[in-house]
């Protein structure tokens, strides 16, 4: 494996983590949750723990 197919792979990570940080922190979470986004099978467990949990941003408002 090249050295462009490194750079390639770590852009393409950044543009995905970007945004879901982005999502996260409007959700009231730690923006480090976005790394679990990019591995295949914890992605799914993040997003059924983030789906059952309590949002902390709707609970100041309640």
């Amino acid at each position: 494996m090249s050295i462009w197919h490194l750079v390639v792979l770590a852009l393409l990570a950044v543009g995905y983590i970007w945004p879901v940080t982005i999502i996260l922190k409007r959700m009231g979470y730690s923006p480090w949750w976005a790394l679990l986004s990019v591995i295949t099978p914890l992605n799914m467990i993040g997003l059924w723990v983030l789906a059952r949990a309590r949002w902390p941003r709707v609970e100041e408002k309640l």
